[in-house]
């Protein structure tokens, strides 16, 4: 496995705490990837730091062969990483389209076929392009998230909590779109607070606790296992 996105051995956090210790994550292109385990684990907190927004004191990110160790937000959308927070990841007062079109900020020249990438991956919406966006469903809502981000064609998709206040409905719905995207050629970095249910539908997972890497594999094998489920699953 050629890994697209790698953070080796990390060290980091806010100020002068450390959250994360050691930490060392690889993402290959086509495949999903969890990142799950307890509460105060570090697993948004890994999400953030490869996207810019804490302070790193040791280890390295990369995406492919460029070392992007503490690169501001802007540069690392432009080498192909863009970021969907759990929280504050749409323009609520634009359209769905308007959305869209933000999305395509860093983009030069036609980008309509994007867009009819982006509504083909989410039909749901296509008939919601003049809806205000902060009017729609959580679920629909978590769609425009990632669909703005897709407008970048990005090689690497950060998802934090996309299922977070979701109904089952819309959880397993937004599983199958990440594998359709998947599909189409974006690896995906995903934290989730659903640790079995992002472990039955990931290629493979990372399970966090204490900021550290605890346990890494197949995300079947890792399901599998009675040892992880009982001590950092839920049982």
């Amino acid at each position: 496995m050629t890994a697209l996105l790698t953070m080796k051995n990390l060290r980091g956090g806010y100020g002068d705490s450390d959250i994360l210790f050691d930490l060392s994550i690889e993402v290959a292109k086509g495949e999903i990837v969890a990142i799950v385990g307890p509460n105060g684990a570090g697993k948004s907190t890994a999400m953030k730091s490869i996207f810019g927004l804490l302070d790193i004191r040791a280890g390295s990110i990369a995406i492919g062969e460029t070392d992007i160790t503490g690169w501001a937000p802007n540069r690392i959308v432009k080498a192909g990483i863009c970021y969907v927070p759990q929280v504050k990841n749409i323009f609520s007062e634009m359209t769905v389209h308007e959305n869209f079109e933000m999305g395509a900020f860093l983009r030069k020249g036609d980008y309509s076929a994007a867009l009819d990438r982006v509504y083909n991956l989410f039909p749901d919406l296509r008939t919601k392009q003049k809806a205000t966006a902060g009017r729609l469903s959580g679920g629909q809502r978590q769609m425009v998230a990632m669909g703005r981000a897709l407008m970048l064609d990005p090689q690497v998709l950060l998802l934090d909590e996309p299922t977070a206040g979701l109904s089952p409905k819309y959880m397993e719905q937004i599983f199958q779109i990440s594998r359709d995207v998947r599909d189409s050629g974006v690896a995906i970095l995903l934290v989730e607070q659903h640790a079995k249910q992002a472990l039955a539908f990931a290629d493979r997972g990372y399970v966090l606790a204490a900021g550290r890497n605890r346990h890494e594999g197949p995300a079947s094998e890792l399901l599998a296992d009675r040892h992880i489920a009982e001590m950092f699953l839920g049982g």
